[in-house]
């Protein structure tokens, strides 16, 4: 042991006297030349399994971050697609009952067509956020990941986001091939009659054939547990990311 001791004290010093070293181990016995030995080997081993530990805990950290941040980015998304879903719901809802009623309009309350007097000026457009899916997805922190059945599923909420932002997307751009021209092709009295409401205003909207055949399309164009499906599905996921990596 004072050999080694000796090799370090002098190494510490910057010089090292190798006929001293030489020495100093020839006169070992067998013993003390692999208790030596062994020394270093125990440190090496040390220092390595350390090393390891100390990078494994690094990306652990990394990991929960990072699905944090997806955390986040679900619950936006999610907030988002509501608010979409909200406006695509008048669009139904009015779609609906003149179905209901055959498009014969005058058979509904004046008062119940006023509710949606101006849906069909408005859209939405949804933007499926992934800054931070995608930083998983392209640093090495998703090798790391043992779990893959919850990796998968992670993967399906975000396919099924972007499925929503297709279809909604088609849905908006349909509609607005079918009311855009109409509304632009207006007469002044027609324009007022459309900002008056009522009876009047369905009547100038369904006397034009396009937008008449595009009132049929919003009460179909989703099933009717598209939306609480979509919203349990991202909060499951929520759920197994903060029962994995915290709330914090």
């Amino acid at each position: 042991m004072g050999g080694f001791l000796l090799l370090v004290h002098l190494k510490s010093m910057g010089k090292i006297d190798w006929n001293k070293v030489k020495t100093t181990i020839r006169n070992w016995k067998p013993g003390e030349y692999i208790r030596q030995t062994s020394i270093v080997v125990i440190g090496v081993l040390i220092t390595f399994v350390g090393s390891e530990l100390v990078t494994r805990c690094s990306e652990q950290k990394d990991i929960k971050s990072t699905m944090l941040l997806i955390r986040d980015e679900l619950k936006s998304n999610r907030d988002q697609f509501e608010d979409v879903m909200s406006e695509f719901n008048k669009d139904k809802r009015i779609s609906t009952l003149l179905m209901e009623h055959d498009m014969k309009f005058r058979m509904i309350p004046e008062d119940s067509l006023r509710q949606f007097g101006f849906v069909l000026g408005h859209f939405r457009v949804f933007s499926c956020r992934r800054n931070a899916m995608d930083l998983l997805k392209n640093s090495m922190l998703m090798q790391k990941i043992s779990d893959k059945e919850f990796l998968l599923s992670l993967i399906e909420v975000y396919e099924t986001l972007e499925s929503f932002r297709t279809l909604i997307t088609e849905y908006y751009d349909m509609k607005g091939q079918a009311v855009n021209p109409f509304h632009l092709s207006l007469t002044d009295e027609q324009f007022n009659s459309l900002l008056e409401g009522g009876y009047e205003m369905w009547e100038i909207y369904l006397s034009d054939k396009t937008v008449r055949n595009f009132m049929r399309t919003p009460m179909e164009y989703f099933h009717s547990r598209y939306k609480k499906n979509v919203e349990q599905e991202i909060d499951k996921m929520i759920q197994a990311i903060e029962q994995r990596y915290g709330a914090k």
